[in-house]
């Protein structure tokens, strides 16, 4: 069949990158522990929680929300040296969502460095970025623990001063990497 078309556009499609490969981060371990995707239906009115943001091991809300950037892109060990580029708005626009479902939450963004590729999105990570509860954080985490009873997430890392810090979340969103 020829056709005579204006434009030809290639959907490839994608992978999410396996977070289990990421043991250091507790996926399918720790039932707080979700990735972006998962986290973007919970979001959704739609979804399995009709948009209320809960704790997957008690249903109780979660109000410290931890995203953990670049799991399985940049990273050479798992043979993804390149960056996704949606990860970095995906987490900043979950995070400016999570805000509008979730009075009083405070959500951190781990991040190696913030890449919002697109027109404006520059100012939309800004705008985020100005908001006293969405914090980032420049680091990458090395892991995370679930603490024994209430199964808050501890996330270990180190800080802009390379000190050993740590902090506790009630969810944590791996914003995996697309392949």
């Amino acid at each position: 069949v020829k056709l005579e078309v204006g434009s030809v556009i290639l959907t490839p499609g994608f992978e999410e990158f396996d977070a289990t490969r990421k043991g250091e981060f507790g996926y399918s371990r720790y039932p707080n522990v979700v990735t972006s995707v998962q986290f973007e239906r919970m979001l959704s009115a739609a979804g399995p929680f009709e948009g209320h943001l809960i704790r997957l091991s008690d249903g109780q809300p979660a109000r410290r929300i931890a995203w953990i950037q670049c799991v399985g892109s940049r990273d050479s060990e798992c043979g993804n040296e390149y960056c996704s580029s949606i990860c970095c708005m995906m987490a900043t626009k979950q995070a400016m969502v999570a805000g509008d479902h979730v009075d009083g939450l405070d959500a951190t963004i781990f991040y190696i460095d913030i890449r919002a590729y697109g027109k404006d999105f520059d100012q939309y990570y800004e705008r985020a970025k100005a908001q006293k509860n969405i914090h980032y954080i420049k680091s990458m985490p090395s892991r995370i623990i679930q603490l024994p009873g209430n199964k808050d997430l501890r996330v270990c890392f180190l800080d802009e001063d390379n000190r050993i810090e740590q902090k506790e979340f009630d969810l944590v969103v791996l914003s995996e990497g697309m392949e």
